[in-house]
């Protein structure tokens, strides 16, 4: 495969936000714990048409753009200033048993069943993220002892049309669960030469008797905090 034709349109740079690390967070709970912790302390933070920026000392936070496009779109503009890793922090949903809710999963695959890659790489679907970033943040959580499910997710731009026989096929590849970014977000690092992984909280479940929906959990701001907070208090 010959090298990759130019962009007419090339992302700008958001100015005064040019860190090596992004901590991309496309959602929270609905009592926002991560949001509110962030912004405590956050040196600087500027609005997005769908999220919001923060700038910590040695990261950017980029909080919201849910969904492939918006990810991308952001994520664009932070790697044209210089972001050079991006640890995702998310939530999914789990399609079999072996992933419960309030689990977290650290995605070792993601097959693309959204449609933001496919203008990186037209030819595929399966993306991985980097072994050596996918590691130390391993590390980080093992270090709080934190139990960890490694697992292999299918990104979706409809998550409203998770269809039982939608269901079946993902689980016939071997998927544990459902997000809407993380396929993109490695397909762009891997055009763009930088690193990227994910963790990812169970959220919700896609059962064959219906779906069982935990974002609103008693525990789930607890779950946040323990997992998510740690990669924050490093980068304040």
């Amino acid at each position: 495969m010959g090298k990759p034709e130019d962009s007419i349109v090339n992302p700008p740079a958001f100015k005064g936000f040019e860190r090596k690390t992004v901590l991309y967070i496309p959602a929270d709970s609905h009592t926002r714990p991560i949001e509110k912790a962030v912004q405590d302390i956050a040196q600087k933070d500027l609005a997005l048409p769908m999220g919001r920026l923060y700038g910590l000392r040695k990261a950017v936070v980029l909080y919201g753009c849910i969904g492939a496009p918006a990810a991308v779109l952001a994520l664009e503009s932070l790697i044209a200033g210089g972001a050079e890793e991006v640890i995702q922090l998310g939530f999914c949903g789990s399609l079999c048993g072996r992933a419960r809710l309030l689990d977290a999963l650290v995605v070792t695959e993601a097959l693309s069943d959204e449609g933001t890659s496919s203008h990186y790489y037209p030819e595929r679907k399966e993306f991985i993220p980097s072994f050596d970033l996918t590691e130390s943040l391993e590390q980080t959580l093992r270090a709080q002892g934190l139990p960890l499910l490694p697992g292999a997710v299918v990104s979706t731009d409809a998550p409203y049309r998770e269809t039982p026989s939608w269901r079946d096929r993902w689980l016939d590849k071997g998927m544990d669960g459902v997000d809407m970014e993380t396929s993109a977000v490695f397909a762009l690092a891997e055009f763009r030469g930088v690193r990227a992984a994910s963790l990812l909280i169970v959220s919700d479940e896609l059962k064959d008797l219906g779906h069982n929906r935990g974002f609103n959990h008693p525990r789930m701001p607890e779950v946040l905090a323990e997992y998510f907070m740690p990669f924050i208090k490093e980068r304040a």
